[in-house]
């Protein structure tokens, strides 16, 4: 019999890190893809600013939260949902969480997201400028084993979980030399610049740039070069296990910050940072225009988003190189690594931990370091089937142009057919994401809008549908004074 409340825990922290990929950010898909929906779709391209059929847009906010990965599949007998909300009728269980056993390196994310407040206004016939906010928190690993993510769910409180499974077999010796790991909370200012270069009568050509200033607040992340351990019985204590540490080389950076608010609205202030950067979004688009009425029949779009990093620099942060040796961590130890000092933020309970572990001291330690922000290309052709009805296809793909750690975009694949009018649009997108298809559902009535780019993941239980992630936004944005009055 496994230990459920135990290793319970470990599971909804596995699926915390594996449930939702701020590299990857969230894509909201179901209503970027609408062209009156107003600044959706700036945050993915800043040339469709000129789109917008009102000339000042005034867009109050837009909370969003997503996961994906491709390590587990969900079958337990509650959602997801029940589960965030607290209404699962037990723990979650580890054997809630089904193994994808491909031998491929596995990827999860979890973030969230509020957009806004912005305002956007013309200011000429082929010109307009918004003033953007956001604020971002996520958690996101790459490139893990197999292996080590089956450590993670199953835990050390009871070795009969491994005495049949031969891939992680007792005293034999695992490596995973290439896990990464990323925690942020940041917010932006974003200051976007949209402009007709060229017009006809069938053709149009729009250009778009966003200058950004981000404020991080909290970060970290390890960047591991090389971990070999064992799994081995805890003599110790009654039928447990400990993880034998052979050797582990890699790198660990994160603030030392008390709890705050989640997705405080005070962070668009920049009170209290621990870190500053710039960033840089570039976009472009063509629109095939129609000749009996002037709205586009295709339109192509190509944009490169999220360039920046945001430098750490403050008393507050810790950077250390670990190089360490012959370690051991027991059960006590692991069930150590969630349970945070009173005031203390997760992030800061794993930094400090992992300093008592490793034997890491103020002299081993500098005050600084980087974290580059999910750049992407983000690539779209909108067409035109007939009256308000529209079909779209997204591709976004991460852009790794940099050693410097930092979280990923999320690649993925959307086709959206939708209907699109001035006050009513529904969209349903397929998503093709982290080794996974999605299928979710948008709808926008006058200034509201509510969707999910992962419908399967929201009503998800016992099984039935084993999604991958979950995906849910809502948001409010006015427009006043339409282009045709």
């Amino acid at each position: 019999m496994h230990n459920t409340k135990s290793i319970g825990k470990y599971s909804l922290l596995l699926l915390l890190v594996l449930t939702a990929r701020l590299g990857a950010t969230q894509g909201f898909i179901g209503i970027t893809s609408q062209q009156n929906s107003g600044l959706w779709s700036v945050y993915q391209n800043p040339s469709h600013l000129v789109n917008d059929q009102y000339k000042i847009r005034f867009h109050v906010a837009t909370a969003g939260a997503h996961f994906n990965n491709n390590y587990v599949k969900y079958a337990a007998p509650f959602s997801m949902v029940d589960l965030a909300l607290g209404r699962n009728f037990r723990p979650l269980d580890p054997y809630d969480l089904e193994e994808i056993r491909d031998g491929k390196p596995k990827n999860g994310t979890l973030v969230a997201e509020l957009r806004g407040p912005a305002l956007a206004f013309k200011i000429s016939p082929t010109t307009h400028i918004a003033l953007m906010t956001r604020v971002r928190s996520g958690v996101q690993v790459t490139n893990a084993s197999e292996k080590l993510l089956g450590v993670v769910r199953l835990g050390l409180a009871n070795i009969e979980n491994y005495q049949n499974l031969e891939y992680l077999a007792l005293y034999a010796t695992h490596s995973d030399n290439t896990l990464n790991s990323v925690s942020q909370a940041y917010s932006e200012w974003g200051l976007t610049l949209g402009q007709v270069l060229s017009e006809s009568a069938t053709h149009r050509l729009q250009g778009g740039v966003t200058v950004k200033r981000f404020f991080g607040y909290a970060g970290g992340y390890i960047q591991n070069r090389s971990l070999r351990y064992q799994l081995r019985p805890d003599t110790s204590a009654v039928n447990a296990a400990l993880l034998h540490v052979d050797r582990f080389d890699a790198d660990l950076g994160y603030t030392q910050v008390n709890n705050r608010a989640f997705l405080s609205p005070s962070w668009l202030f920049g009170q209290n940072a621990t870190g500053r950067g710039w960033g840089l979004d570039l976009g472009i688009s063509y629109d095939l225009l129609s000749e009996e009425n002037g709205k586009h029949v295709l339109r192509l779009s190509a944009a490169v988003t999220d360039i920046g990093r945001i430098n750490y620099n403050d008393p507050r942060v810790r950077k250390y190189t670990i190089n360490a040796q012959d370690r051991q961590i027991t059960e006590a130890e692991w069930q150590s690594y969630s349970t945070p000092r009173e005031g203390e933020s997760e992030l800061s309970a794993i930094g400090r931990i992992l300093e008592d572990e490793f034997g890491l001291t103020e002299t081993d330690r500098t005050n600084q370091f980087a974290l580059a922000t999910p750049q992407a290309l983000n690539m779209s052709a909108d067409l035109r089937l007939m009256g308000n009805m529209y079909v779209n296809t997204t591709w976004i793909q991460s852009m790794r142009v940099t050693q410097v750690p930092g979280f990923r975009a999320t690649s993925l694949l959307a086709v959206t057919p939708r209907i699109d009018g001035k006050k009513i649009g529904l969209s349903l997108p397929i998503v093709r994401q982290n080794g996974a298809w999605a299928v979710g559902g948008a709808a926008r009535l006058g200034p509201v809008v509510l969707g999910s780019d992962n419908l399967l993941g929201l009503f998800a239980r016992n099984g039935h549908i084993k999604a991958q992630g979950v995906d849910v936004y809502a948001g409010l944005s006015f427009g006043v004074k339409s282009n045709k009055d």
